[in-house]
């Protein structure tokens, strides 16, 4: 049985797709126990969301490095654990090929490079990116 993908967390940005806005975290910075992995390793906490009075934690497998997701309302657990996709810094640019077009991000990568692009392909992808709270400038700096 597979488990399904309802969030995506975009490493790189600190970032927790749910639905159709990117919640920025909190990473966490110690060693701090986030359950146990169903492989038997160790789950640590990597990163916090908030959202709408809904706390989201992602912990990360020290042996398998699967990477789950909990939900608490206020300190009561508010569902089951679900895996998340993670996007690392080597799948992003894929990750904004797909979610943009071909125009709106070659529009991007034209002007990181300084070079001439489509005003209007960048316009439409600055906006398809702040309709989810993600920035040009944010995604130019991984691409």
């Amino acid at each position: 049985m597979t488990a399904v993908v309802s969030m995506i967390y975009i490493e790189p940005l600190n970032r927790l797709i749910k639905g159709n806005k990117a919640i920025k975290g909190e990473k966490v910075q110690e060693e701090y126990f986030g359950g146990f992995c169903d492989c038997g390793g160790i789950m640590y906490q990597k990163s916090w969301f908030s959202d709408d009075g809904v706390s989201f934690l992602i912990s990360e497998c020290e042996k398998c490095w699967k990477n789950e997701l909990l939900s608490f309302n206020g300190n009561q657990l508010a569902g089951e654990k679900e895996e998340v996709q993670v996007v690392d810094r080597v799948e992003l640019k894929e990750f904004i090929q797909d979610f943009l077009t071909p125009a709106e991000y070659e529009a991007i990568v034209a002007r990181s490079k300084g070079e001439s692009y489509s005003s209007s392909a960048l316009s439409r992808a600055k906006k398809k990116l702040e309709e989810i709270d993600l920035t040009i400038e944010e995604i130019i700096t991984y691409i």
